[in-house]
């Protein structure tokens, strides 16, 4: 092979190395980093004044949006975290019980109860607080994502293959983010024009919630709405159904998250 040839090859063993990592980035992070973000803008617009100074004076976080991604990428370096993220809800079933599920407490809907212990808790280090609000800031996206509540034999639908505006991906990256529109404009601009729907009715009743509920409401979306597909396609009507739904889990999970911090902390202000 001519030196020529040999260079060719190595750029394209090079593009090749980038768009497998790109891919992999792409699978490894739930609700992808720019969904967690818009659940940190949503949650920061329904925060109490008195909750966003505490959260700035005692934590020095300016908005929740900077932290929302800290949990996945530590996860990087803790690989035994990574069964935190998601609750796997025993096939079949549609709700949650933590003896059957969650009986050692490592998924997503027992470490959220046990990091808002920690958090309400002023006896505790103030690291060991800011790193419990910075789980719950990023748990409580992740158990909103129906595919979070997935089914542990596909992996929440990460083994699930399909093609996409040309790619192929898998199920679960599609509802960790793949199928959010954040593209026009800024995130912030996004998070801002999903507030806006946000009906005071519908912020009652979500934040008359518990996290058990949250749990299944994601297992009950998953398994009516994101599993079903018509010979493995995606239509133009599952693709718009799955859209409005994603839209409306960062919505809940915005205010669910910002109500939760506005109890916590109500008794520090």
């Amino acid at each position: 092979m001519s030196k020529e040839g040999k260079v060719i090859l190595l750029v394209c063993r090079l593009w090749l190395v980038i768009i497998l990592l790109a891919i992999n980035f792409d699978n490894a992070h739930g609700w992808g980093p720019q969904g967690h973000r818009t659940i940190g803008y949503i949650a920061e617009f329904n925060l109490a004044s008195e909750t966003k100074k505490y959260i700035l004076e005692e934590f020095n976080i300016n908005n929740l949006a900077d932290v929302a991604n800290w949990a996945d990428k530590i996860k990087q370096k803790r690989r035994h975290e990574s069964p935190w993220h998601y609750t796997n809800v025993k096939a079949g079933e549609w709700t949650y019980e933590e003896a059957r599920d969650c009986s050692n407490g490592n998924c997503v809907t027992e470490k959220i109860k046990e990091f808002i212990a920690v958090l309400a808790n002023i006896e505790n280090s103030l690291k060991r607080r800011k790193d419990a609000l910075k789980y719950l800031v990023h748990f409580v996206g992740d158990v909103h994502q129906p595919l979070h509540l997935g089914n542990r034999k596909d992996r929440g639908g990460g083994r699930i293959r399909l093609s996409y505006s040309g790619r192929k991906v898998n199920l679960h990256y599609l509802w960790d983010g793949g199928l959010i529109h954040w593209r026009e404009g800024s995130l912030l601009e996004y998070a801002k024009r999903l507030n806006i729907k946000l009906v005071d009715s519908e912020k009652i009743e979500w934040l008359n919630s518990d996290i058990n509920e949250w749990t299944n409401e994601s297992r009950s979306l998953a398994l009516k709405y994101a599993y079903p597909l018509e010979n493995m396609k995606l239509s133009k009507e599952y693709l718009s159904r799955s859209r409005e739904i994603l839209d409306q889990r960062m919505i809940q999970a915005g205010v669910r998250l910002a109500g939760l911090l506005n109890q916590l902390l109500k008794s520090e202000k």
